[in-house]
């Protein structure tokens, strides 16, 4: 069960960068929603935060830098630290797809169980999805004194 975030999950200085940094990655286009505009941008990037140390850590770490530059752009996250801002972007892009929002907006309905019988045709298994596993060969030890 998720608990709803109830207090901002960032300091002002974080939540400043946090906001440049998705209005930079992902600033919404004809289909697909801005970042910021979305209506549970704050609790998402919250669940985000909580989801991964590692990627949180970065991610603070690159929102205080966006919040202290004067220009927010391409080139200037260039110059940061570029492991650390590929953590900042895997965690935002993560919290971005997360969004139902932006789900129904690009047409993706979501995980979700789909029972064989219902399946579509694209969704059964074909034999060129078996042929790796078919390739293998077999994965068991047979029992002593069986002719299998």
């Amino acid at each position: 069960m998720t608990t709803p975030l109830t207090t901002s999950p960032f300091t002002d200085q974080e939540r400043s960068g946090a906001d440049r940094l998705a209005d930079l990655w992902f600033p919404g286009t004809a289909r697909s929603p801005r970042m910021t505009e979305l209506p549970d941008y704050v609790p998402l990037l919250g669940r985000g935060l909580a989801a991964n140390d590692e990627l949180a850590s970065a991610f603070r770490e690159i929102a205080v830098l966006a919040s202290q530059a004067p220009e927010v752009t391409v080139e200037t996250v260039a110059t940061w630290p570029q492991d650390v801002v590929e953590g900042a972007f895997m965690l935002l892009l993560c919290t971005y797809y997360m969004s139902r929002d932006v789900r129904t907006a690009i047409g993706y309905p979501g995980q979700d169980r789909v029972p064989v019988a219902n399946a579509d045709p694209d969704q059964l298994v074909t034999d060129e999805l078996l042929a790796p596993v078919i390739a293998r060969g077999a994965t068991y030890v047979p029992t002593p004194g069986r002719d299998r």
